[in-house]
């Protein structure tokens, strides 16, 4: 019998000239990215091209700073937020955001002082309510507030000083009568 050889003859490569080789070097792309489109410098008198890949990008320089929002509510939530830790209603943690950690110390050794007093624990019956709040604002940054607080069976005074951190009003001062 005569024995057949399974290995084929090795194919030879065959190329065209006038299809030019691939390159050596090769940057790394994701699957289907398209080619990046390169900006001609050397036509002076045309305008440069900005390529696709950066005209979608976000702006190198940042935007209009926004505006604050009117101070009045959260004023009036954090006094409101602030005479209920006093009385027991809410932990002094709810106002972390808020408040500067000078006031959210003094907060919270107030509250604790007391809830620890002597005598018998008070039960609050109604809801603190805000009756009247003026604010008024000393520059784009910083505001001034007096808030009028109906605390159950007595009527409370707060003053409060809101300064701009990170884009956001915060309570720097903070006096409840």
């Amino acid at each position: 019998m005569a024995t057949t050889s399974l290995t084929a003859p090795a194919p030879t490569a065959l190329r065209s000239t006038s299809v030019p080789a691939a390159p050596t070097g090769r940057l790394l792309r994701c699957v289907g990215e398209r080619p990046v489109t390169a900006v001609d410098v050397r036509d002076r008198d045309a305008r440069p091209r900005v390529p696709r890949h950066l005209a979608g990008a976000r702006p190198l320089s940042p935007a209009a700073p926004v505006p604050l929002p009117d101070p009045t509510s959260l004023c009036c939530a954090v006094v409101r937020a602030a005479i209920e830790v006093l009385r027991g209603e809410r932990t002094v943690q709810q106002l972390t955001r808020w408040v500067t950690p000078q006031i959210y110390d003094a907060l919270a050794r107030r509250a604790r002082l007391v809830l620890e007093a002597p005598g018998p624990a008070e039960t609050a019956a109604r809801p603190v309510t805000i009756r009247r709040a003026r604010v008024m604002r000393l520059g784009a940054e910083v505001a001034e507030a007096t808030v009028v607080v109906d605390d159950g069976g007595r009527v409370r005074a707060a003053a409060a000083r809101l300064e701009a951190r990170r884009g956001a009003w915060r309570v720097v001062a903070l006096e409840i009568g």
